[in-house]
């Protein structure tokens, strides 16, 4: 016949050391992945957006004022894609003369930032290729303006079909 086990202070104490080892652990590597993968900032200028609201709020009310309306398209095009941009003024009428650019960014992560101008078409068309790293949801973030005034702004949220 076989002689119970009986347990010891030692036993104790091992299984309560390796029970909260296995706990430490753990907890360590998911520390280690969430502070590794994403540092949780949106913006590297925090403060100074902050400091400026007033004026992007006044810029918004002029932006508002104007009535332009626009929409934009993201479609596949052979081994690259096609981002056109539509703008109409508070007429319906097409805005022409208009210089766009577009800077696409991952909605989490600023390690795959993308940007063009896009030429003008003409009947209010703005459309250039753009070559995306990876499929999947992109912000893109379009501004119209003449020159070095920014008259138009705008995001979309398009999907790249891979």
């Amino acid at each position: 016949m076989k002689t119970p086990m009986t347990i010891t202070g030692r036993m104790v104490l091992l299984g309560f050391l390796a029970f909260f080892g296995v706990v430490f652990a753990a907890n360590g590597a998911l520390v280690y992945f969430a502070l590794d993968s994403w540092p949780g900032l949106s913006t590297e200028s925090a403060y100074e957006q902050g400091r400026d609201y007033n004026r992007t709020l006044a810029n918004a009310d002029v932006q508002n004022a104007l009535g332009w309306t626009s929409d934009a398209i993201l479609s596949a095009d052979q081994d690259r894609y096609l981002f056109r941009v539509h703008l109409m003024d508070a007429k319906g009428m097409p805005v022409d003369g208009m210089q766009i650019s577009a800077t696409f960014r991952r909605p989490v992560g600023a390690e795959n930032i993308v940007s063009i101008t896009l030429p003008e078409i003409g009947n209010g068309e703005y459309r250039s290729p753009v070559s995306l790293p990876f499929g999947g949801r992109w912000y893109v973030y379009v501004e119209a303006g003449t020159g070095e005034t920014v008259r138009y702004r705008m995001r979309y949220e398009v999907i790249a079909n891979p």
